[in-house]
C-alpha cells in the first residue's frame, strides 16, 4: 500500500533540495530511513496553524481526526491524520521544515492499488509504483482534492480506515516503497536529473552521476541492518 506522498517527498525529493541549495557538486549527506515509526506528537505551532487551515473543510466532509505523529528516526516533519469512513477516505497534513505545509487526500484497494491527490511542492519529477498514481497539484483546493480521489479511486472494495490501524499502515507504506526503491538500487540518474532541471539547477551530467552514486551508496548502507 502507497497512500502518502510524504514517503516520496522526504525520502527523496528533501535530498535533492538539500543537496542543490548547499551543495556543488549535488552531493548530499542525508540518508533516507529504511523504516520509519510513527511517534505521538504534540502539534507545535506551526502544524497547529496548518490543521486549523483545513480541518474546518474536512470536518465538514466526514472527516475526524485520528492523532498528531512524528515519524521516527526522521526530522523537520509532523503530521496529522483525518479519516472519512463512510467513503473510506484518509487526508493526511504534513508541516516540514523544508518544503512547508501540504496535504494529501488518499483511496486504496483490497487489490493493494492507491489513488492519491497531493498538494506537495515537490516529487512530480520522481517515478511511480505501478498501481500507486499521484497527481501533483499545489494549488488545489481540499474540497476539489477530495472529490477527484473519489472519482479516481482504484478499482475494487475499498480498503476501510479505522484510527486503531493507521499507524501500521502508514508504516507499512513507507516499508513497501523503500522495498521497492531499494530493488532498483535507490534513487536513479533520471529522477535527480529531473529533480535538478525543475529547481532550475545547471548542472553537468558528470554531476549527476556523481551525486547519483553517492546516494546509492549512502542509501544501500542505510539497509544494511534491516532482516
Amino acid at each position: 500500500m502507497e497512500y502518502m506522498n510524504y514517503v516520496i517527498v522526504v525520502t527523496v525529493v528533501v535530498f535533492a533540495v538539500v543537496m542543490v541549495r548547499r551543495a556543488r557538486h549535488l552531493l548530499g549527506t542525508m540518508v533516507p530511513p529504511p523504516r520509519v515509526t510513527l511517534a505521538a506528537a504534540r502539534p507545535g505551532s506551526a502544524h497547529a496553524r496548518d490543521i486549523r487551515r483545513y480541518a474546518r473543510d474536512l470536518e465538514a466532509r466526514g472527516f475526524t481526526r485520528i492523532g498528531t505523529f512524528r515519524p521516527e528516526p526522521m526530522r523537520g516533519i509532523i503530521l496529522t491524520a483525518f479519516v472519512q469512513p463512510h467513503e473510506s477516505l484518509c487526508t493526511i497534513v504534513y508541516t516540514h521544515s523544508v518544503l512547508g505545509s501540504f496535504v494529501d487526500v488518499v483511496a486504496r484497494s483490497e487489490s493493494g492499488k492507491s489513488f492519491t491527490v497531493t498538494s506537495a511542492p515537490a516529487g512530480q519529477q520522481l517515478d511511480q509504483r505501478d498501481g500507486h498514481e499521484k497527481l501533483f497539484d499545489r494549488d488545489m483546493n481540499i474540497g476539489r482534492m477530495i472529490d477527484l480521489v473519489k472519482q479516481r479511486r482504484p478499482d475494487g472494495p475499498p480498503v476501510s480506515w479505522s484510527h486503531g490501524d493507521f499507524t501500521r499502515m502508514f508504516e507499512t507504506a513507507y516499508a513497501e516503497e523503500m522495498d521497492w526503491r531499494a530493488g532498483r538500487g535507490g534513487v536513479t540518474s533520471a529522477e535527480v536529473r529531473r529533480t535538478a532541471e525543475a529547481m532550475g539547477g545547471k548542472y553537468s551530467e558528470h554531476d549527476i552521476q556523481e551525486a547519483t552514486h553517492r546516494l546509492q551508496r549512502q542509501y544501500s548502507a542505510s539497509r544494511r541492518n534491516i532482516r
